[in-house]
């Protein structure tokens, strides 16, 4: 697989990653019972909210350098879903800061009424952002006319009612939780996430069988994809039973490897339900590799992304870890005693 279809994965994974917690996060506050949990909630929220804006920024312009031709390809297709996921994402932004400025003022009713309202604006960016990646995948939604002269217009119905669409959906949600949980250290709900994960798993499975199964075979036929399966299980069990450091680290790390991996078994193919196998290759879909930048810019931009990714997601990061979460922390231990 081409190195640079593998490094575009690495923002993406992060962008995902960083966006699992904060709605997790989101969604349990107002349903959480313990108030241990809900108060780091209420402060991880408050922690993220500028990497995920950042990350988002980083991974369109990781595409646009690595991947110019695809803005051709899918623009006019993907241009109106991207365009409402950024306006709910910012509404969504808008009403987490109004909830964290209550809460500075001491406003625990306002912060838990814009937390709520911020709810379903989380859950919709969540869907807006696996429709785009399902359609990317599967090709519903690009009614392809002439794919060779990329004649290509949207079909917003297959785009987003497609069975494949909905159901990797839901093994997404699943996740969530079970990410929740494990990354929260919530003891109590280790059942739930327990559940939560064998759902995820089924689900994403199964709808890579059906609708990608490039994906699904390159998954089932590699040792490291078992291996991934026992420790979503591991860490969720150490992760709720033991008091093990680091702990919000390792259940990143593992999730962030799983949307790599995803790239890795998909071999780098696209719109795999709209160009059948034969015709570029001997599988189904289009090899990014064809749509990469040309090689002079790819390299040189490859170069500046991954220093600039490597010093502003990584600065960014770790100040928001330790300004804001870590040192928010230790205030509500203060207030306690």
């Amino acid at each position: 697989m081409n190195p640079y279809v593998v490094f575009f994965f690495l923002p993406l994974a992060w962008f995902v990653t960083s966006f699992i917690i904060e709605a997790g996060s989101l969604v349990m506050v107002p349903l959480c019972k313990y108030e241990k949990y809900r108060e780091k909630m209420t402060l991880t929220l408050g922690a993220l909210w500028a990497i995920i804006a950042t990350s988002l920024v980083f991974l369109v312009v990781t595409l646009d350098t690595v991947f110019a031709p695809v803005l051709f390809v899918t623009g006019e297709v993907l241009y109106a879903p991207l365009l409402v996921l950024i306006i709910v994402l910012a509404l969504h932004h808008f009403l987490i800061g109004s909830a964290e400025g209550s809460s500075s003022l001491g406003l625990r009713s306002n912060e838990r009424k814009y937390l709520t309202l911020a709810v379903p604006f989380a859950l919709l960016v969540a869907f807006l952002g696996n429709t785009i990646f399902t359609s990317v995948f599967s090709g519903y939604g690009f009614n392809a006319v002439d794919l060779l002269k990329l004649e290509i217009y949207p079909n917003y119905s297959s785009m987003f009612l497609n069975a494949f669409n909905w159901l990797f959906f839901l093994g997404v949600v699943f996740y969530v939780v079970y990410f929740t949980v494990t990354f929260y250290g919530i003891k109590e709900r280790f059942k739930v996430g327990l559940v939560a994960l064998t759902l995820a798993h089924t689900l994403i499975l199964t709808s890579t069988a059906l609708w990608l199964p490039t994906v699904f075979m390159s998954a089932v036929g590699n040792p490291w994809f078992y291996i991934f399966l026992a420790l979503t299980y591991l860490v969720l069990y150490v992760g709720t039973h033991r008091d093990i450091p680091m702990r919000q680290a390792w259940i990143f790390l593992l999730t962030f490897l799983g949307v790599v991996m995803f790239g890795l078994f998909s071999q780098g193919r696209i719109l795999v339900d709209i160009v059948p196998k034969g015709v570029l290759g001997q599988l189904p879909g289009v090899p990014a590799s064809i749509l990469l930048t040309n090689s002079a810019m790819l390299q040189a931009g490859s170069l500046v992304l991954g220093i600039a990714g490597f010093l502003v997601m990584g600065g960014l990061t770790a100040v928001s870890y330790k300004v804001l979460y870590k040192q928010g922390t230790k205030e509500e231990r203060k207030i306690k005693t």
